[in-house]
């Protein structure tokens, strides 16, 4: 589908939302979102309303609204495009209509998969970047590093040098289609990049950072095989945490 090149179309006043009151919040934050984009109150490419906005209509947390825009984009009706908002990119017309458990079970799947490819593309680049990578390639991640370490994990900042960091440690290993690849998974699976925003506590947010950093040790000790070890336990930890969210779920959990 082709996107608008213009202005972008902003989404009608929501004023049919339902304040959330009770039970799990996200789910009918999510709910409301998606019936409105398939009866066409949010036509493909307007804008939904702003984050701040969105918690004001629905008198609930910006955690909650950011489950549920998460979960709109991994079902592929919106697609968030960093610095200018949220957009309908699909009404979703040919999908089953499904409970949001069984939602969650599918993408629970595509997630497992997700981290999966991610380990074995960015554990040969690390392997290969500790062999490779240049004191200049070593600086730029080490920039991105240093940025991370004052920021918070569900920042939209973090968010940019977390990618800068990954794309910065493919390019360390000289080989240009590791780039193209990063950039290729990127691409494809924008949304669950952002799985480490739902982590729930600062401790679990300086261990990400700390991953990180062991990465880049690994890298300056030119150890191809603590530098892999250590992308991996990334992936590890963040899958883990996910998993647990998603327990969480299942359990009825607020």
């Amino acid at each position: 589908m082709a996107r608008a090149k213009g202005l972008a179309v902003r989404a009608p006043a929501p004023a049919p939302f339902t304040p959330v009151k009770g039970a799990r919040k996200s789910d009918h934050v999510f709910e409301q979102i998606v019936g409105f984009i398939r009866s066409g109150r949010f036509p493909i490419e307007s804008r939904l309303p702003a984050e701040r906005e969105l918690t004001t209509i629905f008198n609930t947390s910006r955690q909650t609204i950011r489950e549920a825009i998460y979960r709109a984009e991994l079902a592929g009706l919106i697609e968030v495009r960093h610095g200018a908002g949220s957009f309908v990119v699909s009404r979703g017309s040919r999908m089953p209509e499904k409970n949001v458990g069984e939602l969650i079970g599918i993408e629970e799947e595509k997630v497992g998969e997700f981290f999966e490819i991610r380990r074995t593309l960015e554990g040969w680049c690390a392997s290969k970047a500790a062999k490779a990578g240049s004191k200049s390639q070593f600086a730029a991640l080490k920039a991105r590093l240093d940025a991370m370490r004052v920021l918070d994990v569900k920042s939209d900042a973090w968010e940019e040098n977390d990618v800068g960091f990954h794309r910065a440690l493919a390019a360390a290993t000289g080989n240009p289609l590791a780039v193209r690849m990063m950039e290729i998974m990127r691409e494809s699976f924008s949304a669950l990049y952002r799985l480490k925003r739902y982590t729930p506590n600062r401790e679990q947010h300086r261990l990400i950072w700390q991953h990180h950093a062991d990465v880049y040790e690994a890298l300056q000790a030119r150890s191809p095989e603590r530098a892999r070890a250590a992308i991996i336990a990334q992936m590890d930890f963040i899958e883990a945490k996910l998993a647990e969210s998603l327990q969480a779920f299942d359990d009825g959990e607020t």
